[in-house]
């Protein structure tokens, strides 16, 4: 088994957030770093995230809604199939 087959398959809806998550920061005029720093967290998960290569927790996720000044449930609202 090669090192990329062991790798854990993210689910759908990471890859999906991900994308969403990139999509409103280019929309807000917004760099990683920014929405990091306002987070709290490192610029390089952010990217992970974002790129669907990193599950979030919850509190994570609230994290970054603060970040953008909006709630966590309108940082869910987006089509979940990618």
């Amino acid at each position: 088994m090669s090192k990329r087959e062991r790798k854990k398959e993210m689910p759908d809806f990471c890859i999906a957030f991900g994308k969403h998550l990139r999509t409103l920061r280019i929309e807000k005029e917004l760099s990683i770093e920014e929405i990091a720093f306002k987070a709290g967290i490192d610029a390089q998960n952010l990217r992970k995230y974002e790129l669907g290569k990193q599950e979030m927790k919850i509190s994570m996720m609230k994290r970054i809604a603060d970040a953008f000044e909006i709630s966590t449930s309108e940082l869910l609202a987006f089509d979940k199939r990618g």
